[in-house]
């Protein structure tokens, strides 16, 4: 039974059988020390179970929250009626935003796009086109041109690759031609034979050169398509047929958007381009078709940018992308006065209402118009309908009748009943398909049980020509439809939710529990060796039976619904948890607690038992610091909401830890106190500092100039001596000292100084360069790629002398690559950070070498118990090695100082906000896995600083490294179970986004600890050790 995560409980108790049950402990306890101390094959396992729990939970949300929304099996509706248009050409400017569309410019007075806008004006209509996270290039063109919002796991094939096959416009359509970027283009032209297409090479994206060029590449294709059908024959047939469809892809906006920022004259410079082009494109086609006034045009944009340069999350400025549509079957500019309360009522967007009367900004000097905002996925349906051709399959999209002609009621209300028999397709689909996996407790949804009276109702509302009528029902029964793919869609939703929920509790109290048994006196060390034994039996046959009721039920549940293979793994956790590793290391706290408790009665009757009266004190204690530690996650999650909680949290760290924690540190000076709360008030600055600052070459060479000083200043400083010391005992720590300032040392560190200064030069001149649109330097680019390879490089095989030695080899190696990948102030939050952690270690190793130890749990032989606020001189911490309250601080404080090494520059709700301009040193051609890569180790240095300081105070303090490490994720497992009921998929875009990468950053930070752990293991020899120390004298 005691196997996988047990304790070692059945190693004690078995040994116990040879003993006197009434011998000390002393006689049968293990080497600890060893044990203790190392990763032992009982950890390596919890690792792995660890790695593969949080990977496979972290996907649960896509079960619960985010499921692929595809059915297969649907049959087309047509809209059987002659459509107003015989071709459709879609223009979509990849990157661009609303507000920078719209807005006329101050200085001129005028629109950057004027001849889109004189179409708003004059001839079509307009309005917002809301997107949904992730706002990137993949799922925004399948909105756009398949109608439905693609699983979000479809992130894990970059948005490239179909991880579902889906029906799409272009398969619909007679003939199709596409041109435009590699990675968007063939992914809607492969397998479909009537479309031709063509696509720039990937080589072309690069963001060193203006990317406008991108976006003529394509105008000219199309020009030349239409100049060849000239001469052309079949080309000619072929565009000149009806429902034919010309997409344009225009990457220009988005590739200069990362470059140069949706601010910059680039980017404005490219919204003219792009209105002059679709001019030009426009004057061609008319002019081609003899302007026969057949042909329809929708301009829109995939997803928005940033003002710093990037996309993915659900910013407004993400989400919201400009709509134009003008030409065959599309109204013309009405009034903002007009049809409001009719067209209000014909919005049939489900949970996605928008509000027709939405304020339009005054800049925009659009107020008079009539606006008309759509779900991104509405535009499918919309362009299906002004071609007359059926919506594809799984389109979710509505169709936005007020964007249609007023002309032909007939066919806008005809298209819509199309578009509702459709959805209705698709939800009977889902419906019997839900029914067909349930074989019991099948609960269907009840407010669709009359929807052949609805339909009934639509038809004779349309043979009466009760056109509005018949919509305001349409728009209802695809509200049902929507509604009950959305209840089919979640129907497994509260048996995963629970089961997902007792698997996260299930995990922190076996961590728990371990950390009980193996590192205090709570545990197996202590626990009466007879009860043990007997209670082990006890528990092993519950455990059994748990293991067997829990798996017949509900393997049976699963294998009655017809569950995916995600699903049984979710269960075998909540097996392994519950009916396993939790009975096999609940056995020495259950005994610890009834043995406190035991006595009751006898206290009650004058007779006091101290060892229990002790017990229950440590229990009480144990309760308190529990509650301590979950309110502090607490406020860790209530910081992604609010940022600036992590600068108050910051300043109450650097005032408690003065007045409270560090007020008892032997003899440390007032200036080193002072310099650790000037340093934590400066570290609360960061967080407050807008994430949208932009870039600047100075604060980065200053701040590596910053760090280049901090290296001279380690040099030429040192903490050394206790000034109350012997001189015998300074002579011997002298002679300890000279080795580890060898002249191999120094010379090392100043070859890092010099190397950070180089660094500094080469981003000052490559940002000199690429502002100047001269290009990446090759000497440059070189250069970057050696000192970051060497910088990593020499982590690997060089190590400090001494304690603070290593430390500042390691922050000097590290800043390196940090600032060859900084472009603005984030070098001077890294100075700042290796300051910070640099005095906190300083001052927990000065509080527990002058200071005995507080014991969480300690229980002597021949002495008083003592409890976890007691301090206990015969607990030597250097024997026991224990886990006690000051170790828990640290570890809280460890998490602490991770989320703000993570989240100090960046915003707390979105990983995009490191952008990937930090990558321009090293390459401007858009090769979005290397640059990520990049901008991973950016990330991860910080992050690997505070580990490695960690590490160092536990190898300092004889902390058991496994014991610490268990505390930290248990710990951090607690903001994970409050962002899984956090996530949302209803709401503004903003939230759902949010939400996600809540719960994604919360997971991912549980499973980068595992790595940081082993990092700093590797970096940080056990053998160095910290002389106590409080004075700092100069060399």
């Amino acid at each position: 039974m005691y196997h996988i995560i047990s304790s070692n409980i059945n190693n004690n108790s078995n040994n116990n059988n040879n003993n006197n049950n009434n011998n000390n402990n002393k006689s049968n306890k293990p080497n600890d020390k060893n044990d203790k101390t190392k990763f032992n094959s009982k950890i390596l396992v919890i690792v792995l179970i660890g790695i593969l729990f949080h990977a496979v939970f972290t996907l649960s949300i896509f079960d619960i929250y985010f499921r692929s929304p595809l059915v297969h099996g649907m049959t087309p509706h047509p809209i059987n009626l002659p459509a107003p248009a015989k071709r459709l050409v879609l223009f979509v400017a990849d990157g661009l935003r609303a507000d920078k569309f719209f807005e006329i410019e101050e200085n001129t007075g005028k629109s950057r796009s004027p001849f889109l806008r004189d179409i708003i004006e004059n001839k079509g209509t307009w309005g917002i086109s809301h997107t949904r996270v992730p706002t990137e290039t993949r799922p925004g063109h399948v909105a756009l041109i398949a109608g439905f919002y693609e699983d979000v796991s479809a992130v894990t094939k970059g948005w490239k690759a179909n991880p579902v096959e889906f029906d799409h416009l272009f398969n619909e359509t007679t003939y199709s031609f596409g041109y435009g970027s590699p990675d968007v283009v063939p992914m809607f032209s492969e397998g479909v034979p009537h479309m031709q297409s063509e696509s720039y090479p990937e080589e072309a994206e690069d963001f060193a050169s203006d990317a406008s060029k991108l976006d003529t590449w394509v105008f000219d294709k199309v020009q030349q398509l239409l100049l060849n059908a000239s001469t052309d024959q079949e080309l000619n047939r072929k565009l000149r047929s009806d429902k034919v469809s010309i997409f344009l892809h225009l990457l220009g906006l988005d590739t200069n958007g990362h470059a140069y920022r949706p601010n910059s004259k680039e980017y404005f410079n490219n919204i003219a381009l792009v209105d002059r082009g679709i001019e030009k494109i426009v004057k061609l086609i008319e002019d081609f078709y003899g302007n026969d006034g057949k042909t329809a045009f929708v301009f829109t944009a995939d997803h928005g940018m940033s003002n710093r340069g990037s996309h993915g999350d659900g910013e407004r400025a993400n989400t919201e992308t400009p709509l134009v549509v003008w030409g065959s079957g599309v109204r013309g500019p009405l009034s903002s006065d007009l049809q409001m309360e009719r067209v209000a009522s014909l919005r049939g967007k489900a949970k996605e209402k928008l509000p027709v009367n939405v304020e339009t900004p005054s800049n925009w000097k659009l107020s008079s118009f009539f606006r008309s905002d759509v779900s991104q996925a509405d535009i499918a349906p919309l362009m299906t309908s002004l071609l007359g051709i059926p919506s594809p399959l799984n389109s979710v999209g509505v169709l936005p009748t007020e964007i249609l002609s007023e002309a032909t009621p007939q066919y806008t209300t005809t298209a819509l009943r199309a578009n509702t028999l459709q959805i209705w397709e698709m939800y009977k689909v889902k419906s019997s398909s839900k029914q067909q996996s349930t074989l019991i407790f099948f609960s269907p949804f009840t407010k669709l049980s009359d929807a052949d009276k609805m339909f009934e109702r639509i038809e004779q509302h349309i043979k009466l020509s009760q056109w509005e009528d018949a919509q305001i029902l349409c728009h209802e029964m695809i509200d049902l439809c929507l509604m009950g793919l959305n209840y089919f869609q979640t129907y497994d939703r509260p048996f995963l939710m629970t089961v997902i929920t007792l698997g996260y509790f299930g995990w922190i109290i076996t961590l728990s529990l371990y950390v009980l048994n193996n590192y205090t006196s709570i545990g197996i060390e202590d626990c009466n060796q007879q009860k043990l034994t007997t209670q082990i039996k006890r528990f092993k046959t519950l455990s059994n039976y748990l293991i067997f009721i829990e798996s017949i039920a509900l393997v049976g549940f699963l294998l009655a619904t017809d569950a995916p293979l995600l699903y049984y793994l979710y269960c075998v956790f909540l097996v392994l948890f519950w009916a396993k590793t939790i009975p096999s290391n609940i056995v020495p706290l259950y005994i610890f607690i009834s043995d406190s408790f035991s006595q009751v009665s006898s206290t009650r009757g004058h007779f006091i038992n101290t060892n229990n009266s002790a017990n229950i004190s440590i229990i009480k204690n144990f309760i308190l610091l529990a509650i301590s530690a979950i309110s502090v996650m607490e406020l860790l999650v209530v910081s992604y909401f609010h940022r600036g909680v992590l600068s108050l949290l910051y300043q109450i760290l650097g005032v408690v830890s003065v007045f409270f924690f560090y007020n008892r540190a032997g003899k440390t000076s007032t200036l080193l106190k002072s310099l650790w709360l000037i340093s934590c008030l400066l570290m609360s600055i960061f967080p407050s500092l807008p994430i949208d600052y932009g870039s600047d070459t100075k604060l980065v060479c200053f701040g590596g100039i910053l760090i280049s000083i901090l290296g001279v200043l380690t040099s030429l400083f040192k903490f050394s001596g206790n000034s109350t010391s012997s001189k015998q005992h300074q002579q011997s720590q002298s002679n300890q000292q000279k080795p580890q300032k060898s002249k191999k040392n120094q010379i090392i560190n100043s070859i890092l100084i010099i190397s950070i200064l180089l660094s500094s030069f080469i981003v000052y001149t490559t940002d000199s360069s690429l502002e100047k649109k001269i290009g990446l330097p090759y000497i440059n680019q070189l250069l970057s790629w050696i000192l970051l390879v060497s910088g990593i490089l020499i982590l690997a095989i060089y190590r400090g002398k001494g304690f603070y030695d290593h430390w500042t080899f390691l922050c000097l190696s590290l800043s390196i690559p940090f600032l060859l990948l900084s472009i603005s102030y984030e070098v001077l939050f890294l100075g700042n950070l290796i300051l910070n952690l640099t005095l906190w270690m300083y001052f927990e190793l000065k509080v527990d070498n002058d200071h005995t130890i507080p014991k969480l749990v300690s229980i002597t032989p021949n002495s008083e118990p003592s409890t976890s606020l007691s301090f206990s001189k015969s607990a030597s911490k250097s024997n026991l090695m224990n886990i006690t309250q000051h170790d828990i601080r640290r570890a809280i404080f460890y998490i602490f100082f991770c989320y703000v090494g993570f989240f100090g520059v960046g915003n707390i709700a979105s990983i995009s906000s490191f952008e990937i301009s930090s990558t321009y040193r090293f390459t401007t051609i858009f090769r979005p896995f290397l640059m990520g890569a990049l901008l991973l180790v950016k990330i991860f240095i910080p992050l690997l600083l505070v580990a490695i300081s960690f590490s160092l105070l536990n190898n300092n303090l004889n902390v058991p490294r496994p014991g610490s490490f268990l505390i930290v994720i248990a710990l951090t497992d607690i903001m994970s179970i409050n962002f899984f009921f956090l996530v949302k998929d209803t709401g503004s875009w903003l939230e759902i986004g949010v939400s996600i990468s809540h719960y994604a950053i919360s997971n991912a930070f549980i499973i980068l600890q595992l790595l940081l752990f082993a990092v700093s293991a590797l970096l940080v020899p056990t053998t160095l050790k910290y002389i106590n120390n409080n004075t700092i004298k100069s060399k």
